[in-house]
């Protein structure tokens, strides 16, 4: 039976009937009621010090409190939730909110198949990291952080005024956003059947979803009826208990005047039979009661998806004008920067015997299409020839946004002595790993399911190939907390933007120059401008990626690092083909000879 551990602030008193949680508890217990169960085996671990904890009635789910000293090491690595998944090829660890509230609703559709639609369209619900996502980002972390806050300075405010959480007012500008549906020629046909049938009395309503509908301009515009559109998804369960919280501190009637939408939201998640029959779960504290007005911060009008066109002014988009990137380019060269190219990647002097590598560890294993296979292999090798060049008996190597595990399952058959770890945010990805891994019975391997700033266990290496855009910068951050070796080939230049864990630009020496966040921006744009050789923006391209790169080499030398930019060989394995190699202080001091080549 799969396996999920949760936080709780202190051991429960016998015969007491409610738990001290921490707010990600609450909403897994939440939504495990809505489910009717899971089958599920409940781990509780005590963590003394969680800064807001909140109440719930204990659920009638059976449960376990567990120590921390006997938790499973993959559980001890990542952040709770987190999740023990067992399947045919051995245990995935899934942590993470999101994460885990979706794999929560697959254990369950074998009993409630009905449940598939919490999933929503193509089941993509809250899939998408919070790193890229804003909406994921909005579920899982801005509105759990904003409910803590909020209560917080409930519990130790005397004043009858109350400032509310500015997600709140995010939300209420989402839910004034037109819907735009894919279906609407089967909508249609669906309400027009459903009138025709009309007799009498027999059909007394027309679903609220279809009695929503309205055409505009040969478009349909529909009215948010949840978080989502029309249907009911996870997110809403998963966003319900923070706005039941706020709601039931302040007073609905007090806070329908400032967010009439978000109000009608939520009127309409407690009219959900499953919603009346478990909300009692959240016990509500008398906070204080004598609030008596408040007020709403302002916000801009706009969704919160990023292809929201509102959230953009168009010129704001143009990051590759000409004139734009000649202007960044001069503040580049005022810096007087030295873009220091190493002339071959670390580890090109080693051998490496492609011959000898099972098939299921062999990107042919992998399911790649022939154009592709050849240019995998000679990326593979050359970051593999840098891990062979450094790792030791022992050593734990993450694979970073690993995807299908090529270069981690290369790693694996290479460095049995060594640990790897496996770690990517998509199901389906590292379901094909691990049929891999299970075929080559490989018991050096652990598989992650996760953002990589949920994995917090010890490392010596970190290797990513292609992490895109602000996953490398991730990649690297994570490294250089851990004082561990960095392998990075990075992708996606332009998909770099400032989010709630990381911002532009990395170092200080850039930090600290004229070079705005735009200038930034567009550099990232124009670096994904590598073309074939005949096309003239190519050079600019590779020039305004080895910029970005700096950037990320000059951070991790102001950590201590000794740094290697250089290229993969050959060049033409793919226009991405910047490597960077961080090797922190302490392997320096004994491995000279690295530093000295």
């Amino acid at each position: 039976m799969d396996e999920i551990y949760l936080e709780i602030a202190i051991n429960p008193e016998e015969g007491s009937d409610t738990l001290e949680v921490s707010l990600e508890t609450l909403i897994v217990f939440f939504t495990i009621s809505y489910l009717n169960g899971s089958c599920i085996s409940i781990k509780l671990v005590l963590k003394p010090g969680i800064s807001v904890p909140f109440s719930i009635k204990i659920p009638d789910t059976d449960y376990r409190i567990v120590e921390n000293s006997i938790l499973p090491s993959a559980i001890k690595d990542c952040i709770l939730p987190a999740m023990r998944v067992q399947s045919s090829t051995g245990f995935v660890c899934v942590a993470g909110l999101s994460a885990v509230l979706r794999q929560i609703v697959k254990n369950s559709l074998h009993v409630n198949p009905q449940q598939h639609s919490l999933l929503g369209f193509r089941d993509a619900c809250l899939a998408t990291c919070a790193e890229t996502s804003l909406w994921t980002r909005f579920c899982e972390v801005d509105v759990p952080i904003a409910t803590k806050d909020y209560i917080s300075k409930l519990r130790h405010s005397e004043s009858d005024y109350l400032v509310l959480p500015v997600d709140l007012a995010r939300f209420e500008r989402h839910m004034e956003q037109p819907l735009k549906i894919h279906n609407i020629q089967k909508k249609r046909q669906d309400h027009a059947k459903l009138v025709r049938n009309i007799q009498g009395d027999k059909i007394s309503y027309l679903s609220d979803e279809l009695a929503n509908l309205k055409v505009v301009n040969e478009e349909t515009v529909l009215g948010h009826r949840f978080s989502e559109g029309h249907s009911l998804t996870l997110a809403d369960v998963m966003l319900f208990p923070c706005f039941y919280i706020i709601f039931k501190s302040a007073g609905f009637e007090l806070l329908s005047d400032y967010v009439p939408l978000v109000s009608k939201w939520f009127k309409r998640m407690l009219n959900q039979r499953k919603i009346q029959d478990i909300v009692e779960l959240i016990v509500m504290e008398s906070i204080h009661p004598g609030i008596t007005s408040c007020s709403l911060p302002h916000v801009p009008n706009q969704s919160l998806y990023k292809s929201d066109p509102r959230r953009y002014k168009p010129r704001a988009r143009l990051f590759t004008r000409q004139e734009e990137i000649d202007a960044s380019l001069k503040i580049i060269s005022q810096m007087e920067l030295d873009v220091d190219w190493s002339s071959i990647p670390l580890g090109a002097d080693l051998e490496f015997d492609w011959s000898t590598v099972p098939a299921d560890a062999h990107p042919l294993g992998g399911n790649l299409p022939e154009s592709r296979l050849q240019r995998k292999v000679q990326q593979l090798e050359n970051l593999a020839k840098a891990v062979l060049k450094i790792a030791k008996p022992g050593y734990v190597i993450v694979d970073f946004c690993s995807g299908s595990g090529h270069l981690g399952i290369l790693l694996s058959h290479f460095l049995p002595l060594c640990h790897v770890v496996l770690l990517d945010n998509k199901d389906e990805s590292l379901k094909r790993a691990r049929d891999r891994v299970n075929r080559l019975s490989l018991q050096n391997i652990s598989i992650f399911q996760c953002n990589l700033d949920y994995y917090i266990g010890k490392f010596d290496i970190g290797v990513s190939l292609h992490a895109c855009g602000v996953a490398t910068d991730l990649v690297i951050q994570r490294c250089l907390e851990q004082e561990a070796v960095f392998i990075c080939c990075p992708c996606c230049y332009g998909g770099v933007q400032s989010n709630h864990a990381v911002s532009y630009p990395r170092s200080r020496y850039f930090q600290n120059s004229d070079i705005t966040m735009r200038d930034y921006l567009i550099l990232g744009h124009s670096a994904d401008q590598t073309h074939d050789e005949r096309n003239k923006k190519t050079d600019q391209g590779k020039l305004c990626m080895g910029i970005i790169d700096t950037d990320r080499c000059i951070q991790a030398r102001e950590h201590g690092y000794e740094v290697y930019l250089s290229k993969l060989i050959p060049e033409t394995c793919t226009p991405k083909n910047n490597l960077l190699v961080g090797l922190p202080g302490k392997i320096c001091k004994n491995n000279l000879q690295f530093c000295e080549d």
